[in-house]
């Protein structure tokens, strides 16, 4: 994925150790001062509370082998069953899925890492409530299933020798949100070995103050028993690779357990923007010097742009007006869960790029930092949101995040300090720290959003505001923020203090309430939030200056939100169906967006034989590829019968495995195993390489010719693409 790409650029080395999983090769990046090493391959895992499995000692030679990220909701608990069940806690809204406790366990070495040296173990997602173990230390906890957190575990860890860190994850409080969450570790992990003099987590932050300037601000840390001078020195690479000349700050003193700030500009000439449709982008490497030598450093990706947001305007990107031509999604990608590998994140936007939407809400939580880097080389623009709850359950979910908002946060929460406290804070502080100083540095993050439609009453709602935006503009001053107002009006917002606390005026389902106030005095831009599918909102984003855009509910068809809908596990939104397929309303759009028009497939009526497709016949074994191969019951002609719903089976043979079966169908159905039944004609086989060489792939139906396909697999990295993709 593309942070892996970037852990190899780097300007200077030091040392490269070795962070290595019992018997298996290191799999670290090349070139790193840093040693950061991808921890997702060799973990084992068992479903159910597993009596001290934290323990060191725990035998857990029966446990199952995988790779994470690693959803085993969406597979559940025996895979090959049916996951789904009408009894299910989860209920309807969380899909009909299953819920409850899993266990991971990875044994590893870092005989390769020297003494006084600093390791921390980040996980970009872990659903939920995860407890993390190291060598039968407990080292933290961390409740919100969708925020990103780093443990230092230099205390508990064996630098000399083996070591095993254990993680219990728990989702059994359900229902736990009003649509499908997932569970295990659902993102990347990976483990980070530093000097004691080193940058601070997620610490600098980079901004494009003019178009021909990078501004960059750090702060390093001081974890040494002895004062260091320390200069920080950086170097910008442009979107070809050509290092721009370095930048050294001066020299500062920071003594023993204290911390410094640093703050340097790179000029740059003849910069190339980034935009939506040229997403050109730079790289930062920032170096921590001791005495002149480099001792630590980071990578930073980085798009030139300016973005502004007028009441007169609504919203310019580079000095041109843009509209937000927007869509609402959930994370999960139907048949993966919320596991996707990145090819898969890539392919979605692809889809919906073709259909003119330029712009991402992350309804309603914070997104990987893969989804963001895909966004940022694809060309969209995002808005990052918080939180679907604040301090009240929307309705009886009581797992969701209302448990914990107001908790005060237990140390260590895995994540840098809340600006400005000066004691214990409320969850919901650590979290939204960790998303902005995580996420800000993405150019295609336009806003924040630091909820939607949040139930409590104004006078709950206004002091918890007020902390939010004061964090979010502490951390990251030149981001508006927003919120995803419910019925504004009603609610007291449009004459209230919201109006005034919030950068951008957000209101969901109501654009005339949002543009009285956007417009009252002191007027300000507004967006609509959140609306309904019908093309006839465009025009009053059209007429209106101050409105940025809209985004639709939604891009892409989701599980859950599907209560008293057996034996549908999801409702019925979405300009595409669960695995991509355009919908009649998504072609309006694209024509209502000016974008280049498809066409839905030719249809026929007598079905004869089964024709396969790959979207790409080139399949990596790298856990971040994998190729979507389509079925579709075909006429002798090769139009789709869209009549059909003929249970499909899937083989492959040669150096592959079907990861996933899938369709477009909102009726449960297992998305493991060989068959899946053809929805209005079409499935899909979801295959990943697991060695070099051709890899066959049929798909027969009864009575129907069978369908075959080759694959081309290799060992050779995933690597992303930019701009224009498929």
């Amino acid at each position: 994925m593309i942070r892996k790409l970037l852990r190899s650029l780097v300007v200077v080395t030091v040392f490269l150790g070795l962070v290595t999983p019992v018997g298996a090769a290191p799999a670290v990046a090349a070139g790193r001062v840093r040693t950061v090493t991808d921890f997702d391959a060799g973990w084992l895992f068992d479903y159910g509370d597993a009596a001290g499995a934290g323990s060191a000692s725990y035998n857990d030679s029966g446990w199952r082998k995988l790779s994470v990220p690693h959803d085993w909701s969406i597979e559940g608990r025996t895979p090959g069953a049916n996951p789904f069940a009408q009894s299910a806690p989860s209920t309807g809204r969380g899909g009909y899925l299953p819920s409850g406790i899993g266990w991971y366990r990875k044994h590893f070495s870092l005989a390769g890492v020297p003494a006084g040296r600093r390791v921390s173990l980040e996980f970009d997602g872990v659903m939920a409530n995860a407890s993390v173990y190291v060598n039968g230390t407990l080292i933290g906890t961390h409740p919100y299933g969708y925020t990103s957190f780093r443990y230092d575990i230099t205390a508990a860890a064996k630098l000399g020798g083996d070591n095993v860190v254990a993680v219990k994850t728990d989702t059994t409080s359900q229902p736990a949100s009003r649509y499908y969450t997932g569970a295990g570790i659902y993102r990347d992990v990976r483990l980070i070995a530093t000097d004691p003099v080193h940058l601070g987590q997620w610490a600098t932050r980079v901004t494009t103050p003019n178009n021909t300037t990078v501004h960059a601000e750090t702060t390093v840390v001081n974890e040494s028993g002895a004062a260091a001078s320390v200069s920080v020195q950086g170097v910008l690479s442009d979107p070809g690779g050509a290092a721009l000349p370095a930048v050294t700050t001066a020299a500062k003193t920071v003594a023993a357990g204290a911390s410094a700030t640093f703050a340097y500009d790179v000029p740059v000439s003849n910069p190339r923007l980034w935009d939506l449709t040229n997403p050109n982008l730079y790289s930062l490497a920032t170096n921590v010097l001791v005495g002149g030598t480099a001792v630590d450093d980071d990578v930073t990706s980085v798009g030139i742009r300016t973005l502004t947001f007028t009441a007169s305007t609504g919203m310019s990107l580079n000095g041109k007006n843009v509209k937000f031509q927007g869509v609402a999604l959930h994370q999960d990608f139907h048949g993966l869960g919320m596991a996707a590998p990145q090819r898969a994140i890539q392919r979605r936007l692809a889809q919906l790029k073709a259909l003119g939407v330029n712009a991402i809400r992350t309804a309603h939580d914070p997104p990987s930092p893969a989804f963001l880097d895909l966004t940022d080389r694809m060309g969209f623009l995002v808005l990052d949101e918080f939180f679907d709850v604040w301090t009240q359950h929307k309705y009886s979910d009581v797992g969701d995040y209302a448990t914990y908002f107001n908790r005060t946060a237990a140390a260590p929460t895995g994540t840098p300090p809340v600006p400005g406290a000066g004691g214990a804070v409320p969850w919901y502080q650590v979290d939204a720290t960790s998303v902005v100083m995580r996420d800000r540095n993405h150019p295609s993050v336009a806003m924040w959003s630091t909820g939607n439609e949040i139930r409590d009453p104004i006078a709950t709602r206004t002091p918890l505001l007020t902390r939010m935006v004061s964090i979010a503009h502490a951390l990251d001053p030149g981001r508006p923020v927003t919120q995803a107002l419910f019925r504004p009006s009603d609610s007291g917002d449009v004459t209230g203090a919201t109006r005034t606390i919030v950068d951008v005026f957000g209101g969901n389902y109501r654009p005339d309430e949002v543009i009285t106030a956007a417009k009252a005095a002191p007027a300000r831009a507004g967006l609509f939030t959140e609306m309904g599918t019908d093309t006839s909102a465009w025009a009053k984003v059209r007429d209106n200056a101050m409105i940025t855009g809209l985004f639709l509910w939604t891009g892409t068809a989701y599980l859950g939100e599907a209560d008293g809908l057996w034996p549908r596990a999801e409702a019925d939104f979405g300009l595409m169906d669960g695995v991509g397929t355009v919908r009649p309303i998504g072609y309006s759009w694209q024509r209502t967006w000016g974008a280049p028009t498809t066409s839905p497939p030719a249809t026929g009526t007598t079905a004869n034989r089964v024709l396969l497709a790959p979207d790409h016949s080139t399949v990596s074994t790298d856990g971040d590829d994998v190729s979507y191969v389509k079925a579709t019951i075909a006429d002798s002609a090769g139009r789709v019968v869209t009549g059909s719903s003929a249970p499909i089976t899937f083989t492959v043979s040669g150096p592959g495995v079907l990861v996933a079966v899938d369709s477009g169908s909102p009726v449960q159905e297992s998305f493991r195993g060989s068959v899946r039944k053809a929805y209005q004609g079409v499935a899909y086989g979801l295959v990943r390489a697991t060695g070099a060489g051709t890899i066959t792939v049929t798909a027969s139906a009864a009575g129907l010719t069978l369908g075959t396909t080759t694959l081309t697999g290799t060992t050779a990295p995933f690597v992303p693409c930019s701009g224009s993709c498929n």
